[in-house]
């Protein structure tokens, strides 16, 4: 092992990754009807200098691959919804394969989420925002975050008001819920075997939220296909948050978009 306490694949796979398996699942599929076979081989190339300039302490790497990108027509979305979670879970497939440092990982999924920042912003204004409001939870003792800021961006590119906890104390975070009325709360969870406290944070969320409002958990817990419907009483358990959204009665801005990279992909790289 290169860090750490020894752990399995397995072990290290369930130990982070919040929705980040999730989006990048998705985006996989994503990337796999919409491009052609040049399309691809320019997708693979830049994931890989994505991935290595993340781990590159020198900032302007990152900021090179990411002008290049735009150079080739790739917009801001595709890179922040598809590319940045397939280079996050390239990173940890590399640490349970004993092929990378915890810290590296650690590292290069912070400096993830710093271009998630930077790419993903629309403009605050909240009269811009038409279509709800939904709260983001990654309980205060779990790690994972990245996955978290991907879908917050996502959603406020679908006009949807989000409010995003990470690792909020769980007081501040109720005092929150009982002041702001919201739409929908959406609760993040990687660890099978902290279900009963999340369950727990459930009852104290609906306690505090309005009558009504509909809780959902989902994450890499979920997507392991573990049944946190018999231990969490939530009213929605799933990963898939379009269709939870949706079932919740929120107007979700139809949002498509289409790369610009076929007249880049000969290109010499």
């Amino acid at each position: 092992m290169m860090d750490g306490p020894d752990r399995s694949a397995k072990d290290k796979r369930n130990r982070d990754g919040g929705a980040v398996a999730t989006l990048a699942n998705q985006a996989l599929s994503v990337l796999a009807s919409r491009r052609s076979s040049g399309d691809a081989r320019f997708a693979e190339t830049m994931i890989q200098r994505l991935e290595h300039a993340v781990l590159d302490r020198n900032p302007e790497r990152r900021m090179s691959v990411l002008a290049e990108l735009r150079a080739a027509g790739v917009p801001d979305v595709q890179i922040a919804e598809d590319l940045i979670p397939l280079v996050a879970q390239r990173l940890g497939d590399a640490w349970c394969e004993d092929n990378m440092s915890f810290a590296d990982v650690t590292i290069g999924s912070a400096r993830l989420q710093a271009l998630v920042r930077d790419l993903g912003a629309p403009d605050p204004d909240p009269l811009k925002y038409n279509a709800g409001s939904v709260a983001v939870i990654v309980p205060e003792d779990e790690s994972h975050t990245l996955g978290a800021m991907v879908l917050t961006s996502r959603l406020r590119r679908q006009q949807v008001s989000v409010r995003l906890f990470l690792g909020t104390e769980e007081s501040e975070v109720l005092a929150s819920l009982g002041r702001t009325r919201y739409d929908a709360v959406l609760i993040s969870a990687s660890h099978s075997q902290k279900l009963a406290k999340i369950d727990r944070f459930v009852t104290k969320i609906k306690r505090v939220v309005r009558r009504g409002t509909p809780v959902i958990v989902g994450g890499s817990v979920v997507e392991r296909g573990v049944a946190v419907e018999k231990h969490v009483r939530a009213d929605y358990i799933t990963s898939n948050v379009d269709e939870a959204l949706k079932r919740c009665g929120l107007r979700l801005k139809e949002f498509a978009y289409e790369a610009k990279i076929p007249a880049y992909a000969d290109r010499p790289i």
